[in-house]
């Protein structure tokens, strides 16, 4: 199976909670932070079954705001991922202001299976992350490219 073929998301309330909180916290220093998403795919469906926040470097300059996670945290976070018999599915951070893929998220990208989610938050993710501030990207062999479905649908959450 690939990521292509994945129609939904579905997320725990407990990890978009942890997801929406460790955004807002580095958004409220004025940094950028990754929180990558793991699961299993059932066709269709996958289903997020963690939520990691990875060791990461996060600066600002008057170019902007640059985050980033070194190979060892990556290494390591492969490593949890095949001893748990999970798949990197998704990556998700937060902008200062308006929702958008910049070209250093698309050089840099952790999630990198043709398939893989981007999401970005706007303002922070004041609003939080299922907003239509939000946006939604897929990768595809010629790079990252608007998802086409809103956040809203895309990702749904498992209220029980």
């Amino acid at each position: 199976m690939s990521l292509t073929e994945v129609v939904r998301f579905g997320v725990t309330a407990e990890i978009l909670k942890k997801t929406e909180d460790s955004l807002r916290e580095a958004g409220r220093e004025g940094y950028e932070l990754f929180v990558l998403w793991s699961g299993v795919q059932d066709e269709e469906s996958f289903a997020v079954r963690s939520a990691h926040v990875p060791r990461q470097t996060s600066s600002r300059s008057r170019d902007g705001l640059l985050v980033r996670v070194e190979g060892e945290a990556l290494h390591k976070l492969n490593v949890w991922l095949y001893e748990h018999g999970e798949q990197l599915a998704a990556q998700i951070h937060a902008h200062p202001q308006e929702a958008f893929h910049s070209d250093t998220d698309d050089t840099f990208a952790i999630a990198a299976q043709e398939g893989s989610l981007s999401l970005v938050a706007a303002d922070f993710c004041a609003l939080g992350l299922l907003h239509s501030s939000s946006a939604a990207f897929r990768l595809t062999p010629s790079g990252w490219f608007d998802a086409e479905t809103p956040v809203t649908e895309l990702i749904q959450v498992d209220r029980a």
